[in-house]
């Protein structure tokens, strides 16, 4: 290749980098529904966010309505056809949203970030009111209250992404097949590590014989119902650990930008809602984080700071699992568990061509099931329904809010950036994955940026994931 063909493809290649790692940040579009006053509050905020870094990217900022964030599910609801009370509820939930994501961008802030946010709240209020009573400002809402995808079509178009899809779909066919043949067959190298739930008396674990649901359909839980169905659905994690990179913790960064991580036994917990059968149905997530993913050798494309599994629960109207899935926190390595009387795959449906990844059924049971990973890969190798450890020692583990590492962690600094990634935990595979349009593959990212295909489009928290593929026999 020559002089100019070496630059081309220089250029081509850092053309895609930047393309996969656009940020979903405010926009600069002007504020509707918000008077002079409000809008300089507004952009005063913004623009103190921007210089110091502190954007929280988890939930989407629609441009021109500032006081609102929106996530995929509630981007699913068709706005311009609501009703008055169900736009109420609607702009409530997203304005909750948008209010979560300032408290965790406040912190760190000025001094004086505290009184801008009294401020801004009241300016949310009269903006939320003038939408209510102005119908015809609602269709500008509806326009732009779509959640991007977490996909860069420049990339793809740069990369050349039809000649490099079959590859890259093949690759992943040998590897997710691989992680299928070693499931339940798993010899472990290296010592058991076990971690229980700290238990809470029976009654705090309850389901509700009925409860109530908003205008929207959205279920509306107390919040000891909620702890208590976390409670009730966490796993156990049965953990081959071969040295500090199996054992769980906190990650957090400090004010140099450099990632730490405390080992301590806390798993991390989030509500997702999705849709089946037409009914809005509880997502439990639970993330569990490691210090890294060690080389296995000096070729490992896969190796690097940070590391985790998520274990998600879809729970039906009685308070039962329906479907297991899980990922890394990477977005990588979706697969799925059916629950025996709980949902089947969809007559018609190939899931090879889905690529959706079974790795078969376990029975149902009042306790939740126990997981077991491999050391240094994390992989889920084995599932236990209602299982308890045998072998090995035995700690127990409390459970968190995800949501505690989007602001500033103990170390000073911010996990996540701007653009939803973990900065420092990038992995070899994303120069090879690029052309993929999946930003920085490999590398850990916050919850509502996970792309799980590599080849096609596809989210973990689409909210019609499983309505698409599955059918319930409840």
């Amino acid at each position: 290749m020559g002089h100019y063909g070496w630059r081309f493809l220089g250029v081509v290649l850092l053309l895609g980098a930047v393309a996969g790692c656009a940020t979903h940040q405010y926009s600069e579009a002007p504020a509707v529904a918000v008077s002079g006053e409000c809008r300089q509050q507004f952009l005063r905020w913004q623009d103190q966010v921007a210089v110091d870094g502190r954007f929280d990217a988890q939930d989407w900022s629609p441009p021109g309505f500032p006081y609102l964030r929106v996530d995929r599910f509630l981007a699913s609801f068709e706005l311009a056809e609501l009703s008055p009370v169900q736009r109420r509820d609607w702009l409530r939930r997203a304005h909750g949203k948008a209010l979560t994501a300032w408290r965790y961008e406040m912190q760190g802030g000025p001094v004086a970030a505290s009184q801008w946010l009294a401020g801004l709240q009241e300016c949310a209020s009269q903006a939320i009111s003038t939408l209510m009573s102005e119908p015809d400002l609602w269709p500008g809402l509806a326009d732009v209250a779509e959640v991007p995808d977490s996909y860069s079509t420049t990339a793809r178009v740069l990369g050349v992404y039809p000649l490099v899809a079959p590859v890259v779909r093949w690759r992943a066919t040998v590897t997710m097949t691989d992680l299928a043949e070693q499931f339940a067959q798993y010899d472990a190298q290296a010592p058991w590590r076990t971690y229980l739930p700290v238990t809470f008396p029976e009654g705090d674990r309850s389901w509700p014989a009925s409860y109530k649901r908003d205008s929207l359909g959205v279920p509306v839980l107390k919040d000891e119902t909620l702890r208590g169905l976390f409670q009730r659905h966490a796993p156990g994690w049965r953990i081959e650990t071969r040295d500090r990179n199996d054992v769980p913790g906190v990650p957090g960064r400090d004010e140099s930008g450099d990632l730490h991580f405390r080992p301590e036994p806390v798993v991390y917990t989030h509500l997702n809602y999705v849709y089946q059968d037409g009914v809005i149905l509880p997502q439990l997530v639970y993330v569990l984080w490691f210090a890294a993913r060690p080389a296995e050798d000096g070729l490992d494309i896969y190796a690097g700071a940070l590391d985790g599994f998520v274990w998600r629960v879809t729970v039906g109207e009685d308070g039962q699992p329906l479907v297991y899935d899980t990922i890394h926190p990477c977005g990588c390595y979706h697969q799925w568990l059916l629950v025996d009387g709980g949902l089947v795959l969809k007559e018609g449906v190939d899931f090879e061509a889905a690529r959706l990844w079974l790795l078969g059924s376990v029975s149902s049971d009042d306790k939740a099931p126990l997981l077991s990973l491999s050391a240094s890969e994390h992989q889920l190798v084995n599932v236990a329904a209602g299982g308890v450890a045998t072998e090995g020692a035995v700690r127990s583990y409390r459970l968190e809010p995800l949501d505690g590492l989007r602001g500033r962690s103990l170390q000073g600094g911010r996990l996540y950036g701007g653009d939803g990634l973990i900065d420092g935990t990038e992995r070899p595979e994303r120069f090879l994955l690029w052309p993929t349009g999946v930003p920085s593959a490999g590398g850990m990212r916050q919850w509502g940026h996970h792309a799980v295909l590599f080849v096609g489009r596809r989210h973990f928290d689409d909210p019609y994931l499983l309505e698409r593929y599955f059918r319930s026999l409840r």
